[in-house]
């Protein structure tokens, strides 16, 4: 991100239905800020990214980190977000929870997965975190 900018990246998993999730914030210069991991019981592979970039927001919320921007590697997700696609029923409530949280001058994106190898080591470790 450009400099005094701050960058949200999550990502989520889903193994035996179990689902968990992760990110980090970082500023301009790749500096990690804060990276986070949890596990969030059973759920689908579209709820754990869905409810990683909630989290994510929730925490830069709560500390008051203003996001620029935010990247996610599930265009499924960004494309609800922005309002491209149609919201499925199960990630509704969490997308318009998480359109509440994001500031209004915030852009969201998709990213490869390559882009986001922290976050999806991350939403690994969560796994592990039960």
């Amino acid at each position: 991100p450009p400099s005094g900018s701050l960058n949200l990246n999550t990502d989520g998993s889903c193994l035996n239905n179990a689902y968990a999730g992760g990110g980090v914030i970082c500023d301009h210069s790749r500096k990690i800020i804060l990276a986070f991991s949890l596990s969030f019981g059973i759920g689908n592979s579209a709820e754990a990214k869905a409810k990683s970039m909630l989290l994510g927001l929730f925490l830069c919320s709560e500390r008051g980190l203003p996001i620029s921007f935010m990247e996610l590697d599930s265009l499924l997700i960004v494309n609800c977000f922005n309002d491209l696609w149609y919201l499925p029923w199960a990630i509704e409530y969490i997308l318009k929870e998480s359109k509440i949280l994001i500031p209004s001058s915030a852009s969201i994106s998709h990213v490869f997965r390559e882009g986001n190898g922290l976050a999806d080591k991350l939403a690994e470790h969560g796994q592990s975190s039960q």
